[in-house]
């Protein structure tokens, strides 16, 4: 019998700093009632990682894949990344951009979606003057950049695992595009934005009232009546200045 959900954390720079320090133990506690897993390069240096649990299972990739955050978005383009994970139904991908606000996973696992994430939060100008997004016929080059810097430092999707390797066995060729695309950031999420669901619905995605419930950007936060499952664009830079963590208590 499959576990119902894995909660992968990719490191790409061992060395992580303060706030993604932070970032990791909270992880480590709040959904520590689940299978918890590094994603890493072979040969990484994760001592610093492993003082918070040393117990922590390791899974690694060729190095290649984790130079940058768009080499990581290659490594999440492939079967091969999700096959690895296939004992169980869901993963949780955790970057160390994110914050778990309070343990729903068993919930947002039983809600019969395939992939859920924070929405993305697209520049005033391109709001303005293309908000519906033309999925039928496809995205120009300018269009795709602007959905993947929408992407920036949302690092935090649910996904059932069947169904995103069914997708990417369908897509072969549009994926292989993506994972080649050197100048479109974050290609992994304009993929699952843009493509997965184009012509067909290969993957069941929530409304956006739902998507809100499930995750959403920090700096949207700001008269918000409920939170969410989890906050993301939680960065060192921008840590202090959030309303959500200037309200949380001191640690002892």
């Amino acid at each position: 019998m499959k576990e119902l959900v894995s909660v992968i954390v990719p490191i790409l720079n061992p060395q992580i700093n303060p706030t993604e320090e932070k970032l990791l133990h909270h992880c480590l506690e709040i959904l520590n009632n689940y299978p918890l897993i590094f994603v890493t390069y072979e040969g990484a240096d994760l001592s610093i990682i492993k003082e918070h649990n040393e117990n922590i299972d390791v899974v690694q990739f060729p190095k290649t894949y984790f130079q940058t955050r768009q080499d990581l978005s290659r490594l999440l383009l492939t079967e091969d990344f999700y096959e690895r994970f296939n004992w169980a139904e869901f993963l949780l991908i955790h970057e160390l951009n994110s914050w778990i606000v309070k343990d729903e996973l068993y919930y947002w696992c039983k809600q019969g979606y395939d992939y859920l994430r924070a929405a993305p939060v697209y520049a005033d100008l391109y709001k303005r003057t293309d908000g519906i997004i033309p999925r039928i016929l496809g995205l120009k080059e300018p269009d795709k950049q602007a959905v993947g810097n929408a992407y920036n430092d949302n690092g935090l999707y649910l996904c059932r695992i069947e169904r995103m390797v069914e997708t990417l066995k369908s897509k072969k060729r549009e994926a292989y595009r993506y994972r080649h695309n050197e100048s479109l950031p974050n290609s992994d999420s304009v993929f699952w934005e843009i493509e997965a669901n184009r012509f067909w619905p290969n993957l069941r995605k929530p409304t956006p009232v739902v998507q809100n419930y499930f995750a959403k950007n920090a700096f949207d936060m700001a008269g918000s009546k409920s939170l969410p499952f989890a906050l993301t664009g939680v960065l060192r830079s921008n840590i202090e200045s959030l309303s959500y963590f200037q309200s949380l208590p001191e640690a002892d």
